[in-house]
C-alpha cells in the first residue's frame, strides 16, 4: 500500500510553516484561507474557511465505520457535507436535517452520463457529443435537457438513481478517512429519495454483508472461463476480457461498478451458465496466523464473534474453565444489563448475536441499533481478553491481543 502524503512542519526562529507533498499541495491555493483547529499533539486539522460551516468531525474508517458515522449523522438530525476517500475514490454526500439530498463521485461509472448510458436513457454517441459541450458553467444536465436528447423527467431519474448508487455503494468502503462539515442546506441540486435515510443505511449494510458471503464464495484467486451459455446479455465487453480464462481477481480489475454489482453479476451468471470457475489449488502451507485472517471478508458481528471463538478455542486447549466467558453474559457489567438480556453463548463462544440486535433495538433506526449491538459486543470482547490474559500463556494472549487491534485499529 502507498504511504500517505506527509505535511512536515519547519520552524526557524519566530517563523514558521507547513511543507506539503504535491498530492496535499494540489488541493490547497493561496487565494482559499484554511482555519486551523489545533488538536495538539495529537493532530492539525486545516479546513478551508467558509461563511457557512458550523462544525465538523473527521477520522479514518479503521475507527468508525460508514454506518457508525451515518449514524452521527442520523442521530444529531445534522445539515452538511461528508466526503469520503481512499486513494483516488472519492465520494461526497450531502444531507439536511438527517437526510441525504445530494451525492457524487470520482468514480466514471457513478457519474450522471455513464449511469444515463448504463439505464439506456442516452447512447454512447450522444453523451460524447454532450461531454464536449460541458464548461464550469454549463453542466451535462444542463446541455442534455436543452438539446433535448432527455428529458427533464428522465434527468431526474437519472440523477436520483446516481445519489442512491453513491450513498449505497459507501458501504463498500472500509479503508480511507471521512470529513463532515456542517453547514447550511445546499440551496441547488438536491433530489427526493424514494426511501428515509435510515432505510437507505439499512439496505447499505445488507448489501455490504452480501457482498462478503460472496466474496467468500468468489475468492479473487478462483479461475474463471466462458459457460456453454456464453456472454451475460449486456456484459460482452466484460466477457470478451476472459479469453480461454482468468482470475477471478483480473475480471473484476477490469469490471467497472460496485463490488456488489460485480460479485451479484459473477452469482447470476454460474447459476444461468455463462461462466464457469474453480477453485484454485490451495497451496500446501502452515495455517494463517490468527492475526493474517481475512477481516475485511466478514461483517462487524462475525469479526467480534470470531475473535471470542478463538479466545474459547484457547482457554479450551490450555485446560482452562470456559465459563468465564459465559459469566459475562449472565452478569454483564452495569450499563448492558438490558443488552444482554436472554442472550446466550454458543457452544464455541459465539454470541447469539440476532438477540443482542433486538435486544438494543431503538427508535433511532437500524444504524443506530447496530451501532449499540456494535459497542456491547466489543464490551465483551474486552472482557474476554482480560480475562483470558490472566489464565492463558503470554504467547497466546498476546496473539489475541494483536489480533483485536487488528479489529479495532484497521478493521483489515
Amino acid at each position: 500500500m502507498a504511504s500517505k502524503p506527509r505535511a512536515t512542519p519547519r520552524v526557524s526562529g519566530e517563523a514558521a510553516s507547513l511543507e506539503l507533498e504535491r498530492p496535499l499541495a494540489a488541493v490547497v491555493s493561496p487565494t482559499r484561507p484554511l482555519s486551523a483547529h489545533f488538536l495538539a499533539p495529537e493532530g492539525l486539522v486545516l479546513l478551508p474557511e467558509s461563511q457557512g460551516a458550523s462544525g465538523f468531525f473527521a477520522g479514518s474508517l479503521g475507527t468508525l465505520s460508514v454506518e457508525e458515522v451515518f449514524a452521527q449523522i442520523l442521530s444529531g438530525i445534522r445539515t452538511g457535507q461528508l466526503v469520503v476517500q481512499h486513494a483516488s475514490v472519492r465520494r461526497t454526500v450531502a444531507f439536511r436535517d438527517g437526510q441525504v439530498v445530494f451525492a457524487t463521485s470520482s468514480e466514471r461509472w457513478e457519474r450522471l452520463g455513464a449511469v444515463m448510458v448504463r439505464l439506456g436513457l442516452l447512447t454512447e454517441a450522444k453523451l460524447t457529443q454532450a461531454l464536449a459541450q460541458v464548461t464550469p458553467a454549463r453542466r451535462i444536465g444542463q446541455v442534455l435537457t436543452s438539446q433535448g436528447l432527455v428529458s427533464e423527467a428522465s434527468l431526474y431519474s437519472a440523477m436520483t438513481f446516481v445519489v442512491r448508487e453513491v450513498v449505497l455503494n459507501l458501504f463498500e468502503m472500509v479503508e480511507g478517512s471521512f470529513l463532515f462539515l456542517e453547514a447550511k442546506a445546499p440551496a441547488v441540486d438536491a433530489v427526493k429519495l424514494p426511501e428515509r435515510t435510515r432505510d437507505l443505511v439499512l439496505t447499505g449494510i445488507k448489501r455490504a454483508e452480501e457482498t462478503g458471503r460472496l466474496r467468500r464464495r468468489f475468492p479473487d484467486d478462483m479461475r474463471v472461463t466462458p459457460g456453454p451459455q456464453g456472454a451475460l446479455p449486456g456484459e460482452e465487453a466484460l466477457f470478451a476480457k476472459l479469453g480461454e480464462g482468468t482470475t477471478l481477481g483480473a475480471l473484476k480489475a477490469a469490471y467497472a461498478g460496485s463490488q456488489y454489482a460485480f460479485y451479484s453479476g459473477v452469482e447470476e451468471a454460474v447459476r444461468g451458465g455463462h461462466l464457469a470457475v474453480r477453485a484454485a489449488e490451495a497451496p500446501v502451507a502452515p495455517g494463517p496466523a490468527v492475526e493474517g485472517m481475512a477481516w475485511e471478508l466478514l461483517s462487524a458481528e462475525e469479526r467480534y464473534n470470531l475473535l471470542l471463538s478463538l479466545v474459547h478455542r484457547a482457554l479450551r486447549e490450555a485446560g482452562r474453565d470456559v465459563d468465564l466467558l459465559r459469566g459475562f453474559v449472565e452478569a454483564p457489567p452495569p450499563g448492558l444489563e438490558d443488552a444482554y438480556q436472554g442472550v446466550t453463548l454458543g457452544p464455541d463462544g459465539r454470541v447469539d448475536v440476532a438477540r443482542l440486535r433486538a435486544n438494543v433495538s431503538t427508535s433511532g433506526g437500524e444504524a443506530v441499533g447496530r451501532a449499540m449491538a456494535l459497542e456491547a459486543l466489543d464490551a465483551f470482547v474486552s472482557y474476554a481478553l482480560f480475562s483470558a490474559r490472566n489464565v492463558l500463556p503470554a504467547d497466546v494472549a498476546e496473539r489475541l491481543a494483536n489480533t483485536y487491534r487488528t479489529l479495532q485499529g484497521g478493521l483489515a
